[in-house]
């Protein structure tokens, strides 16, 4: 997996630009196999960009970022991310 995530597109004229893991995460949205973060950084919204090869797979890692909304960017890359594997109970 791509850590930390990658802007989408630029800060605009005359923004600093802050690095992707400052920051909150507000929401997410899942693209194909591409996660688009939302993330609040000194009260303005930027758009970071998370795509990889599995594993994990997309949907894992999409569970553990959405009930981490409102977490700091840099906390998120130490967090695991359980497999989608589920064993059957008989």
């Amino acid at each position: 997996m791509v850590w930390p995530p990658q802007w989408v597109g630029s800060s605009g004229p005359g923004q600093p630009s802050a690095g992707a893991e400052e920051g909150v995460l507000k929401g997410l949205q899942r693209l194909g196999n591409r996660l688009l973060l939302q993330i609040t950084i000194d009260g303005r919204q930027r758009t970071a960009s998370m795509e990889w090869d599995p594993p994990p797979a997309v949907g894992d890692v999409e569970v553990v970022l959405l009930a981490s909304i409102g977490a700091e960017i840099r906390r998120l890359g130490d967090l695991e991310v359980p497999t989608g594997k589920r064993e059957t109970r008989r």
